[in-house]
Parts: C-alpha cells; sequence; structure tokens
C-alpha cells in the first residue's frame, strides 16, 4: 500500500490540494494512542458503507501484522472544513489492533460526518472540496 503522513495531500486517485491523507500508515512511525470508543463505532459504520467515486484495484494486506493481516480495500472520505479526508477502510484495523491514533481535525469531522448514502453527505462533500472527485480520473 501507498503510504502518505497524517494530513498530506492525498493523490492516488486525482490531484487536488482538497483531499487529505489519514491512516495510510505503513512500518514507519505513527501515532498512537487511545481513540475515544464512540468515535471508533462511527468510523467503523462509515467504512462499512463507503461512497467510493471509483473502483479499487485489488487489496492489501496489513504490513503490521506478524501473521496474515488483515486483507482490506477501499477508502472512506469524510468531509472536513474546507478538505475531505481521505483514509483506507482498514484504518479501524490499525486503531484497533495497532494503537494508530489518527489527527484530532479528522476525529472531529468523523463525528460530525452524515451517513455515507445521505444527501446532507454529498452536500458536504461538494461544499469541502469534493468536486474534483465527481470526475475522477487516475492522477
Amino acid at each position: 500500500m501507498t503510504c502518505f503522513r497524517d494530513l498530506d495531500q492525498w493523490s492516488m486517485l486525482v490531484s487536488d490540494p482538497a483531499l487529505l491523507a489519514v491512516g495510510w500508515i505503513g512500518r514507519a512511525d505513527y501515532p498512537t494512542g487511545e481513540t475515544d470508543p464512540d468515535t471508533y463505532r462511527k468510523l467503523v459504520d462509515l467504512c462499512r458503507d463507503p461512497w467510493m467515486p471509483a473502483v479499487s484495484a485489488g487489496f492489501h494486506s496489513c504490513e503490521l501484522c506478524q501473521f496474515d493481516g488483515v486483507r482490506m480495500k477501499d477508502e472512506v472520505y469524510v468531509p472536513g472544513r474546507g478538505c475531505i479526508y481521505v483514509a483506507p477502510t482498514g484504518i479501524v484495523h490499525y486503531i484497533s489492533a495497532h494503537w494508530y491514533r489518527p489527527p484530532t481535525p479528522f476525529l472531529e469531522a468523523l463525528l460530525a460526518c452524515p451517513p455515507t448514502r445521505s444527501m446532507e453527505y454529498k452536500k458536504a462533500v461538494l461544499e469541502n472540496g469534493g468536486r474534483s472527485l465527481l470526475s475522477a480520473k487516475p492522477a
């Protein structure tokens, strides 16, 4: 899997400064700490049915697990304040198994995020810089 530092521009699908990476971790150092259980459950719910502007091209296995790394694919798009946070759906595994601690602005945006299939979600994506995702062509 491609790794990005948290809050760096995410550019796997389109090149847009409004898209910020969260949770694209690898074996290098990453922030750790506790995550509030309610916040974690909200993230799990969003990752169960993520809105995807494009189709994924395969799976990635967690490289932090010693054996049988969890297989993951897809991304979750969380509208923030003037940005869209893009995280792999495997972020729930990273938090649960490897104590990854996402940045506070992402967690705040996550708590305010409407369900991904709602009109409120679509409006929030558009209002916070997600228009480039609607006509996404690989970067």
